[in-house]
Formats: C-alpha cells, sequence, structure tokens
C-alpha cells in the first residue's frame, strides 16, 4: 500500500497492490480512519458506485481520499496516519500521511471513493 498526490489540491491517492501469488477482485469501499494524537475519525463514502476490480499478481488500483484543505489561517486538525482496510477484509494497514484541515472542518467534510472508481 502507497499514496500519491490526487488530481487537485486537497486529494489523496492511495494505492493497494496485489502482492499475492494469485489473482484477486474486490468490489466496494475501504474503510478509512484518520488518527491523530488526541483520537480520529471515519472517511464517509461517496454515492459513486462500485466497480469490480480484479488484479493479477503485481497490478494494483487506487481511491481517492478528500479532504478539505487548511487555508484558515489557524494550525487547523492535522491526521497524523490513516488506516485502510480493502472491501471485504478484516486485515488493516497503517500509512504514515499527515492531512491537515481546518478545525471547524469534520467527517462529513473527508470522503472516500471505491475502489477503482479513480482509474
Amino acid at each position: 500500500m502507497s499514496f500519491s498526490d490526487g488530481k487537485a489540491e486537497g486529494q489523496v491517492l492511495i494505492h493497494l497492490k496485489n502482492t499475492g501469488a494469485a489473482t484477486c477482485s474486490m468490489q466496494g469501499f475501504p474503510g478509512v480512519d484518520l488518527r491523530t494524537q488526541d483520537g480520529g475519525l471515519s472517511a464517509k463514502r461517496t454515492s459513486s458506485p462500485a466497480p469490480r476490480v480484479t488484479l493479477r499478481t503485481g497490478q494494483d488500483t487506487r481511491f481517492t481520499l478528500r479532504f478539505p484543505p487548511n487555508h484558515s489561517g489557524g494550525s487547523g486538525l492535522t491526521f497524523t496516519s490513516t488506516v485502510v482496510t480493502p472491501p471485504n477484509e478484516t486485515h488493516s494497514r497503517t500509512l504514515t500521511l499527515h492531512i491537515n484541515v481546518a478545525a471547524s472542518d469534520s467527517a462529513p467534510n473527508i470522503t472516500v471513493s471505491p475502489v477503482g472508481a479513480d482509474k
């Protein structure tokens, strides 16, 4: 699992790679929990339809995490890690990912797309 900048400010692409020996498929939304030293919140799902994604060994897919960037001039709220659980999985992985939003923004403004919808 890795991440890269999205197409616009306030977007992060999170990449999921099939590192197993067999082809795998998935469909749906990942679980995405953003963490601070004081707690955290879960990203909300968008209304986008979820395609079925099939990955051969070594292939990857992605989803987009969208958030309102902090342009308030204040220190805001900084999330320092992101816990991701792929669709229909129980094993999570943690990414060190720093996201800063205005202190007045909350969970409804932080969203996640379905896996494979933004390819």
